[in-house]
């Protein structure tokens, strides 16, 4: 009993902290006030913007299409990597004026991402002492990833050189279905807690994978110094981030815009979500002393508290058990007139998170539409909840699972 008794204060604990932590950074990730932004027409620097596409499919034609609007008038060069991909995908980017590298990684072991990754640095290196090709700034674009015609327009100038990063906001083509309604949600409240509101808090705020300008040397640092074993990338990336002795200064865009498709069932969803959770937990276990001692040894709170980030429960999984186990905890009460554990921290996790999620979806005007969807919520969770358990065994270490998505 004693024993039951400590596991469920350790889970209520847990529960608990993250609840407020969630409330915390949703009441000050949420905007204030809307933002006028002017156009900016002046010359931005040298900018190259890397597709690394893997087995790209039709979605990739608009990408490409997207590109010339976005880029012209401006010192900005298209690099695309395409990997196992059918030649027309060549052709189209050969004849919109890319350069166009053909490459296959599948031969070599570990995370084929990371290798391209690396392959991309070592290209950047030879243009520069070439001198065809010195970029201030690079941004990888996902092969699904369409940038809004005004997206470089949207950068005010000062910006190029007061922030190493620039993170733009990413946007859902469709959310048609529940799954893809989710996805689309919980991109959205990643921008509120961990974007908006981390760079109020003076932290961090966490980088994305595709539309992000990030200055080209940071980069290229970053990236020959991830973990190779560690599954997909950006996470480990924000990793080396914090614990390099450089101060990183970067800064959210939500006025720069790239669309992008979503998950829209459920054999898309979960090998991408065993792909985030494998990336979340590895770090949180393999890297928890490394941001410990960058936090102490650079007086750095920003690893620390991305260390907090890491270690946090999956969202649907808390969003579904939280009221469960506060129903059990009162009925626990009204048969025995005393609480499980002491206090009824279980009700006081739910009644936090329960303040969190109505605000957030209020301000999203979601809140209707994601009441209607809770069966889908709950079946997202059950998946989840295994999606999470596999994604921490040994076969995921250094590996990228690539993910397919269709509209």
């Amino acid at each position: 009993m004693i024993v039951l008794q400590t596991l469920l204060a350790c889970l209520a604990v847990y529960l608990t902290f993250y609840s407020f932590y969630w409330l915390c950074l949703t009441l000050l990730g949420l905007p204030s006030r809307s933002s006028n932004f002017s156009d900016s027409l002046s010359t931005s620097p040298e900018i190259l913007l890397i597709l690394p596409a893997y087995k790209p499919g039709e979605r990739f034609l608009d990408v490409l299409d997207s590109l010339p609007k976005a880029i012209q008038k401006r010192n900005i060069k298209v690099l695309v990597l395409l990997q196992d991909a059918d030649e027309k995908y060549y052709h189209y980017s050969v004849t919109k004026g890319f350069i166009c590298i053909q490459k296959s990684f599948s031969h070599l072991s570990g995370n084929s991402y990371q290798h391209a990754l690396r392959f991309i640095t070592q290209w950047i290196d030879k243009q520069r002492l070439r001198g065809t090709c010195n970029p201030e700034f690079v941004m990888l674009v996902d092969k699904d990833n369409v940038i809004a015609p005004d997206f470089f327009d949207r950068i005010e100038p000062y910006q190029y050189d007061q922030f190493d990063i620039l993170q733009g906001v990413r946007k859902s083509v469709s959310t048609s279905t529940p799954i893809s309604f989710f996805d689309h949600l919980s991109e959205r409240l990643n921008d509120c807690l961990y974007r908006r509101a981390k760079e109020k808090a003076n932290l961090l705020l966490e980088i994305s994978g595709s539309g992000a300008l990030i200055e080209t040397d940071l980069f290229i640092r970053c990236i020959l110094h991830l973990d190779a074993n560690a599954p997909g990338f950006d996470k480990n990336f924000m990793v080396q981030l914090l614990t390099q002795a450089r101060q990183v200064r970067a800064t959210f865009l939500p006025q720069c815009i790239v669309t992008e498709e979503k998950t829209n069932n459920i054999s898309n969803h979960n090998p991408q979500r065993i792909r985030w959770f494998g990336e979340q937990y590895y770090n949180a276990i393999h890297h928890s002393g490394t941001l410990l001692r960058a936090a102490f040894q650079f007086r750095r709170p920003a690893a620390l508290d991305y260390l907090i980030t890491l270690c946090r429960p999956p969202r649907s999984i808390q969003v579904v058990i939280s009221p469960i186990l506060c129903f059990g905890e009162c009925v626990y009460f009204w048969a025995t007139s005393a609480w499980p554990i002491g206090i009824p921290l279980f009700s006081i996790s739910w009644l936090l998170l329960s303040v969190a999620l109505v605000v957030f979806l209020l301000h999203e005007n979601a809140l209707l539409k994601a009441t209607l969807s809770i069966g889908s919520l709950v079946k997202l969770a059950y998946f989840n909840l295994f999606n999470a358990v596999k994604s921490v065994r040994a076969e995921n270490k250094g590996k990228f699972i690539h993910t397919t998505h269709h509209l």
